[in-house]
């Protein structure tokens, strides 16, 4: 912090010298113009800009500096941006006289010519013309980019809002609790210890959802974990209808996924597709290209439920907010297939 701290002090205490030893400049310059060119200084820019290929190059330039100095550095006022701003206006208006004097000189070739009145008041009148405008050009770079973040900030609570919205609605959802008490109805009677391991394995879903509902991400191995569970109780009422593979190395078991990504894309697929021994539904989770996929075989209800894809835009939305990257949907006629980005420690 001490450092840090010391670090401002100089940058300040530069920017500082800087600002006076251009208002000194602009002292000693400003009256030169009436004294060689009986011009004032706006008259002679505006003389200066009226060149309009020149006027053309000038702009061109600047609005690359500016491009090239707000992608490659990153700190947005640093003393180190400030001052390749000047010499970037400096090397363009250096650029700017020579374009100006250079066809009207005879001695091109001497060191008188760096001398020549005409050219150091083109020099000093195309420096604070490009210095203006790539400061503005940065200026306007800045402001946009505070407003991007504020928007992408907002869009990032409104998804974050929404899944953990999803995440409710999935923890109250009156016929997954319904089928579930069905279930355990049904063991109590023909087999305890099944009833007993339905009840652990209930809580423990439950359990989960309240423990990680907050948390922007979860390891893969927690996922499958909870995956795992859920399908237990799934499999208690589709029995053999109902095939989960899981094939994940266990080199990827430490990258991050979002709370409930995997369990929302099982549940999407049980949802919308017809389940039995005759025909059961096949959901296969598997590492491919550094993403994990999600793929089961199509065989949709023929009255499915009602759905706006809230499920998929939310686990988009959120991939988008917190990593940016996006997730893959490929659907063909035998298969539906979801691809999620691999996210490492973060």
């Amino acid at each position: 912090m001490k450092n840090l701290g010391f670090k401002k002090i100089i940058e300040f205490s530069l920017l500082a010298l800087f600002v006076f030893g251009f208002r000194v400049l602009i002292q000693e310059f400003m009256p030169l113009f009436e004294q060689n060119l009986n011009l004032t200084f706006g008259r002679f820019l505006i003389k200066l800009l009226s060149n309009y290929p020149l006027t053309l190059v000038m702009l061109l330039f600047d609005i690359y500096a500016a491009y090239a100095l707000n992608k490659y550095i990153k700190e947005e006022w640093s003393f180190i941006k400030i001052s390749l701003i000047v010499i970037s206006a400096i090397i363009i208006a250096l650029l700017s006289a020579l374009w100006i004097r250079v066809p009207i000189w005879t001695g091109v070739y001497s060191a008188s010519f760096f001398n020549d009145i005409y050219f150091n008041l083109t020099l000093f009148s195309s420096f604070v013309f490009n210095l203006i405008i790539i400061s503005l050009l940065h200026v306007y770079s800045y402001y946009s980019r505070l407003h991007e973040r504020a928007l992408n900030l907002e869009i990032g609570k409104k998804n974050r809002a929404r899944h953990q919205y999803q995440q409710l609605k999935n923890q109250l959802n009156p016929h997954f609790l319904f089928n579930s008490l069905n279930v355990l109805d049904y063991l109590i009677f023909i087999d305890q210890k099944r009833a007993s391991d339905f009840v652990r394995k209930l809580s423990s879903i439950y359990r989960y959802l309240l423990s990680k509902e907050d948390l922007p991400i979860v390891t893969i191995r927690e996922e499958i974990d909870f995956v795992n569970l859920y399908v237990d109780l799934l499999k208690e009422r589709f029995s053999n209808g109902l095939i989960v593979n899981i094939s994940i190395p266990d080199e990827f078991l430490e990258f991050n996924i979002i709370p409930g990504g995997l369990q929302m894309l099982v549940e999407n697929a049980i949802k919308h597709n017809v389940i039995s021994q005759e025909c059961p539904l096949v959901i296969n989770v598997f590492i491919d290209n550094e993403k994990i996929v999600i793929k089961n075989n199509l065989q949709p209800k023929i009255t499915t439920i009602e759905s706006g894809g809230i499920g998929i835009k939310n686990i988009r939305g959120q991939y988008m907010f917190l990593f940016r990257k996006d997730i893959q949907i490929k659907v063909d006629s035998f298969h539906y297939e979801v691809r999620l980005p691999l996210i490492e420690n973060v």
